[in-house]
């Protein structure tokens, strides 16, 4: 039932955060995602996932409070350092390396200015956390999972269309100038 509880924070969080674009907001909602998963897994009894998701957390964190770049970057460094080990330690074959993959993918987005790029990273390691939430059975996060694949993909196809719409306007509206000038 607990676990129930914080799965349904955790897909709170995971559905609503795509659809901010504010960089602050994005990060506050994903640092309550990130802990109520950390619980999630713990309970479900896959330590490596609940480390990755405390260390997403904190590197939620450095990411909100941290002003300079060069030290934020070298924090997540560390921050991956540190999964590594601790995936070592909590080591439970695959799943632990889907967890270290995805969550290195993540790490990866959390550390982009652009929400546009973020979302795009946080595509690529999805696959990693949809396998590892099948082989050890966490049915919820795989439905939060399926859940965040389609807000992502959705807001990412929004901004291509916006931008491929800018990117049309701009082309036409270059090639009928120099003709309106000739006439």
């Amino acid at each position: 039932m607990i676990a129930t509880a914080f799965g349904c924070v955790a897909l709170l969080c995971v559905v609503s955060w795509p659809f901010f674009g504010d960089y602050r907001t994005v990060v506050k909602i994903q640092s309550a995602g990130a802990a109520a998963f950390a619980l999630y897994f713990l309970m479900l009894g896959s330590p490596t996932a609940a480390i990755a998701c405390l260390i997403s957390c904190s590197q939620l964190v450095i990411s909100a409070s941290v002003r300079d770049r060069y030290v934020v970057t070298r924090l997540y460094g560390a921050t991956l350092i540190l999964l590594a080990f601790l995936s070592v330690v909590t080591w439970h074959g695959i799943p632990s390396a889907l967890a270290f993959a995805g969550s290195s993918l993540g790490s990866l987005a959390r550390l982009q200015t652009s929400t546009t790029r973020m979302k795009g990273l946080f595509l690529v390691g999805a696959p990693f956390w949809l396998a590892h939430n099948l082989m050890v059975g966490a049915l919820f996060a795989l439905g939060t999972d399926l859940v965040s694949l389609a807000s992502n993909l959705a807001n990412l196809v929004k901004f291509l269309l916006r931008r491929g719409v800018l990117a049309r306007a701009s082309t036409s509206a270059s090639i009928t100038e120099p003709v309106a000038i000739l006439a």
